[in-house]
């Protein structure tokens, strides 16, 4: 039976409510547990034991009753009845997408007695059913719907049907050699960006080609656009002759690993796909550090998802021609009854309008590669034996091409490896003023260490340098599929369906993780999915100033926030190694110890070019990327969560959750008044961005007013001698607010004057606050501005001022010990190394230096991580002091590992509650993890986290070009106990902090309010901060007034009932309602 026929009840219980087989829907949604609001379900999903089933009700109840919402009655209330009205509505969206599309209605119609909208519901549907008797005007309706502040239907726009063509009537006229014109339909637009991205460069090569010969002349294409182009043929060539031989069984055994995937596609986009991936990662790497084991697997997961984008295609299509016949039958039986020849011309010429349609789809659903090959096969081994092997070849690249399931890593490790060999045959560079032609990429192999020999693609340094010329324009618009979309993202109503209009997107980053995606489908994530899906429907807009600011920075060779340098450091020639026999680099001296410092220099040299490489390669994407969505009015980025339920955009380069440069290009599509305290706010927000963060929010704006001259000065020339702005920490967020407050005062009516700069409140180290807030810790809570205090508290400062402290100590310490003695003890030895590294480093530590191992120290930061994080900060100091750190690099590197002591131990002092509640969810996940399984848990939003670490598995693949070393990962393996126990804590509380993101911006949504966010930084109009600021305090004093450690405790009785699990760590005297009056709480 069709999802069409099984009425809205049974089609809620199959796809939007799988969890449980409901007595009705009405019950589902009206049955609330008084304490938390969480939605309960009295019938299990299948007949367990009643032991079993008590154990699962109480899990759900004391765990979040799968449905834990926690707000205050009013929030609920509302959130209830938005949530009637979302489902039905997107139930009937979602019905009116099938041919019978009357009795849907009829059903639906009978279906909504269970629903309190019923009335509204009712009247409605009678009216579409009277008005659309006609089965072809009906077709043309999707539905679209208005609410009020009330969260339900406005009475002057009541839910109505819209003429928005269906996803089959975009396809049936979606034309791979055609692009949108720019007044085309969005939704026709974002099909084009979706699907047609590796057939419009194959389009594109191809004109360019044809254009080229036809004028005999390539001077107007670019250097990198030659090089692409002299590739693509031969490369094409290659991949023709694989498929071929593949069919004939040329090829040894070996071939039928790769044969089947290799012919999967046409082998233009094949070439495609293999040149434009190897390149741009070899780009992103830096030209010279692309590991043949990644850079195959990239170009395996592109061809997968080809293969994917056309599978979905080919299966919607083939639902259109059911339709087209079943029409087609309809209306020859009713022309044999009235004998109406003239209405049976007239369906014949439909036919063959859909078929030539079909025939210029067939590209997109049909392998028409593999038919003709088939055919050709036959034609020149007609024998039997012939075609069986042909026909045996043929079945199994269409299994894949039919199959939904996933594609191993060994597989498209092998495809990548079988495709790169053939561009390193093919890829030839030619450079004016040299002669013959050199390799565009060289594979080579390198020892890692005394065992491990990596394999590396380089890219030509030449090549390298010209792309960058070209700022990757040739290359970068075809690689990303994952981009904004251009209209809102399908709401998300299962664990694989929302987001992107055709591209399969995953709900849950889980990695490959299948307990993770079983947990998945028995849970309720209906509040989590309403929370991405708010999100989601945001519109943004590329703001062209700061682009053009930013583009110029590029072009003018500007190193600026997140645009690096053009010119790279100066490179040492490679040293040349001492001859001799092996050496104990440990204990040498001499010329193999220079040799060895020298080489050490080389490669940190080498490596940090690398690293501005791949800075600029991220810029360009961003910027170009940037370029392209410049035009459209509005932008959209579909979300989807990590395992712990942290919520992200999808989109890889360009989003609000990327660097300064991608949140200064991006603002609001939708602007709003001032109001009163907007243009307060939008001070404050400069300042916050200026770095002065820790000061009053008046002091904040009083900042902004003293430098107004400086703010004038940077929105009519940014590039004038008062270039003030590029000295703040955030200056492309900065100049756009600088525009902003500039355009305010300068209207001469700033309260009416329309913002659409989004303004952000950051949580003060937000990990610390979840912390003392499940812990009670009211010391804790001071520092990080639980309290309500007239002026905020710097928990980094604190932090600093202790380290500095101890560090002044231990450099005035005298330490009388001969350090050129031979028999020093380990002790005097680390005596001696401790004051030599306070002595270095003292006067050298501020804020910023112990700043972001203090933010991960609860998130699990290790001594090896807070050790890199502060060498970067001293490094930076000691080079301002004109040092040569490359010559220091033994002392930076011990005195940096020092000060990372120092720094966790002052942490430890300063915030015992949060070590004590840390402790305690390290002690429980390590009692789990002793029986051998993942440490889980259901996050207050209903997302069931599986920590998904297990101990590796290494396995061999054998490719053309070498063996590759795999891991598997899969779910029979051991788990990896230590990282369960390690990752358990800041994973939980990340699951808190994502949590209470969410609550909040379901309840900003339900109030009308814009809201994005990035994990802890909360994001509106200047106009709605103060508003926003209620809400995110009062979401979380209502989520930590639950009880989460006794729940989540209480759970892990219940699964291990063996296990004697801890006592929790006794609670503090904080107030969780001083929250609420704490200025300084988000700031």
């Amino acid at each position: 039976m069709k999802p069409a026929q099984i009425g809205v009840r049974k089609y809620l219980e199959k796809r939007c409510l799988p969890n449980y087989n409901h007595h009705s829907i009405a019950q589902h949604y009206s049955v609330l547990t008084p304490r938390c609001c969480s939605y309960q379900h009295t019938t299990p999903r299948r007949t367990t034991s009643t032991r079993t089933t008590k154990r699962r009700n109480l899990v759900l109840t004391a765990n979040s009753g799968r449905r834990p919402l926690h707000y205050s009655p009013h929030i609920t209330s509302n959130l209830i009845r938005n949530r009637y009205w979302s489902n039905a509505a997107s139930t009937a969206s979602d019905l009116m997408d099938h041919e019978n599309r009357t009795d849907d209605l009829i059903n639906l119609q009978d279906d909504l007695a269970s629903f309190s909208i019923r009335t509204q519901m009712k009247d409605l549907i009678e009216e579409e059913i009277r008005g659309h008797e006609n089965l072809d005007s009906w077709n043309e309706s999707r539905v679209s719907r208005s609410l009020n502040d009330e969260g339900m239907p406005s009475s002057s726009n009541p839910m109505r049907l819209s003429a928005k063509k269906s996803m089959t009537e975009l396809l049936s006229t979606f034309d791979p050699d055609k692009k949108p014109e720019k007044d085309a339909p969005l939704e026709e637009i974002q099909l084009w960006f979706e699907c047609s991205s590796q057939q419009e460069t194959v389009r594109k090569f191809e004109e360019m080609l044809e254009n080229a010969r036809e004028r005999q002349d390539y001077t107007s294409i670019s250097f990198v656009q030659r090089q692409l182009l002299e590739w693509y043929q031969p490369l094409r060539e290659k991949i023709v002759e694989e498929q071929k031989a593949y069919f004939e069984k040329q090829k040894n055994k070996g071939a039928n690993k790769y044969g089947p995937f290799l012919c999967t596609l046409q082998p233009e986009k094949l070439a495609i796909i293999a040149s434009h991936e190897a390149t741009m990662y070899a780009l992103k790497m830096g030209g010279n550090g692309a590991t043949l084991m990644k850079m195959a697997l990239l170009i395996g997961d592109a061809v997968e998802a080809e293969v994917n984008v056309q599978r979905l295609l080919r299966q919607r299509m083939r639902r259109k021609e059911e339709k087209s016949a079943s029409l087609s039958g309809e209306e020859d039986a009713a022309d044999e009854q009235d004998g109406n020849e003239l209405k049976e011309t007239k369906v014949d010429s439909e036919q063959d309008e859909i078929k030539q349609k079909d025939q210029k789809l067939s590209w997109m659903y049909g392998p028409s590669h593999l038919q003709r090959f088939v055919e050709e096969m036959n034609r020149l081994d007609p024998t039997r034996k012939g075609k069986i092997r042909i026909a045996r070849a043929n079945r199994r690249a269409m299994q894949l091409l039919e199959s939904a399931e996933p594609w191993t890593t060994g597989d498209k490790v092998i495809l990548g490896a079988v495709l790169i060999q053939m561009l390193l045959d093919v890829a030839k560079v030619s450079f004016p003023g040299q002669r013959g032609l050199k390799p565009a990429f060289e594979y080579e192999k390198i020892w890692m260490g005394d065992k491990k020999l990596v394999g590396y693609i380089t890219m030509n340094d030449n090549l390298y340098k010209r792309f960058v010329e070209d700022k990757f324009s040739s290359v970068d618009a075809f690689t990303t599929r994952h981009k904004p979309m251009v209209v809102p993202p399908r709401e998300w109503v299962g664990p694989n369906e929302g987001g992107y209009m055709l591209l399969q997107t995953e709900f849950m980053r889980a990695h490959g993780c299948q307990v993770q995606k079983s947990a998945l489908e028995e849970a309720d994530l209906r509040t989590v999915m309403d929370g991405l899906n708010v999100l989601g429907k945001v519109p943004w807009a590329i703001n062209k100033k700061i682009l053009n600011v930013a583009q110029r920075c590029w072009d003018e060779g500007i190193a600026l926030g997140d645009i690096p340098s053009r010119t790279d450091f100066e490179l040492p020639p490679m040293p040349i190694r001492p001859e001799g026999g092996h050496i104990d680099y440990v204990s040498a001296d001499g010329d193999f110890r220079r040799y060895r410092d020298a080489l050490s220099k080389y490669r940190r040299i080498h490596q940090r070019n690398m690293d501005l490489r791949s800075l600029r390669c991220s810029a360009l994407l961003k910027l170009n990327q940037a370029h392209q969505f410049k035009d459209f009015e509005k932008i959209y980025f579909p979300y989807n969560v990590d395992f712990r339920g942290r919520a992200y955009p999808v989109p890889p380069h360009l989003s609000n959750i990327g660097s300064d440069l991608c949140r200064g290009v991006l603002t609001f599509a939708e602007s709003k008044p001032l109001g009163p305290k907007g243009l307060y706010w939008m001070k404050v927000h400069l300042a916050n961005l200026a770095g002065n963060d820790k000061i009053t929010f008046d002091q904040r704006a009083e900042f902004t007013e003293n430098n107004m001259d400086n703010i004038r000065a940077a929105v009519e020339d940014p590039f004038g001698e008062n270039r003030w702005w590029m000295t703040l920490d955030d200056p492309f967020q900065a100049l756009a607010t600088c525009h902003e407050i500039v355009n305010a005062i300068d209207s001469g009516d700033p309260e009416n004057y329309e913002s659409s700069l989004p303004v952000h409140m950051d949580g003060s180290c937000n990990g610390l606050q979840h912390y003392a807030a499940l812990g009670r810790d009211r010391v804790g809570g001071k520092a990080v501005n639980l309290c309500a205090y007239d002026v905020p508290q710097d928990v980094y400062s604190g932090v600093m001022r202790e380290v500095i402290k101890r560090v002044a100590e231990e450099a005035e310490r005298i330490v009388d010990i001969d350090a050129t003695r031979d028999d020093l003890t380990k002790v005097e030895r680390e005596a001696l190394a401790n004051n030599r590294a306070a002595k270095l480093t003292n006067g050298l530590i501020d804020r910023g230096v112990v700043k972001r191992t203090v933010m991960t120290s609860v998130y699990g930061v290790t001594y090896i991580g807070a050790k890199k994080q502060i060498q970067e900060k001293i490094e930076e100091k000691l080079e301002a002091k004109g040092y040569d750190i490359d010559e220091m690099d033994n002392e930076i590197y011990a005195a940096c590992g020092y000060l990372a002591r120092v720094t966790m131990d002052v942490m430890g002092d300063l915030f015992t509650g949060a070590r004590q509640t840390m402790n305690w969810l390290a002690t429980c996940a390590r009692l789990i993890s002793s029986q051998g399984t993942p440490v889980a848990w259901i996050s207050p939003i209903g997302v069931p986290a599986v920590q998904p670490y297990r101990q590796k598995q290494p396995y061999t693949v054998v490719t053309l070009l070498q063996t590759v070393v795999l891991i598997n990962n899969n779910a029979n393996l051991p788990i990896h106990k230590q990282r369960q126990v390690s990752a358990f804590p800041p994973n939980y509380v990340h699951s808190l902090d994502s949590s209470h993101m969410l609550l909040t911006g379901l309840e900003m949504d339900r109030r009308g309010l814009t809201f994005s966010a990035v994990h802890d930084s909360f994001w509106t109009h200047a106009c709605d901060i103060e508003e926003m600021n209620g809400v995110l305090r009062e979401c979380f004093v209502d989520l930590y007034s639950r009880p989460l450690l006794e729940d989540l405790k209480q759970t892990w009785e219940l699964q291990y009932p063996a296990i004697e699990f801890p006592d929790l760590p006794e609670r503090g005297q904080l107030d969780l309602n001083e929250v609420k009056r704490a200025p300084y709480f988000f700031q």
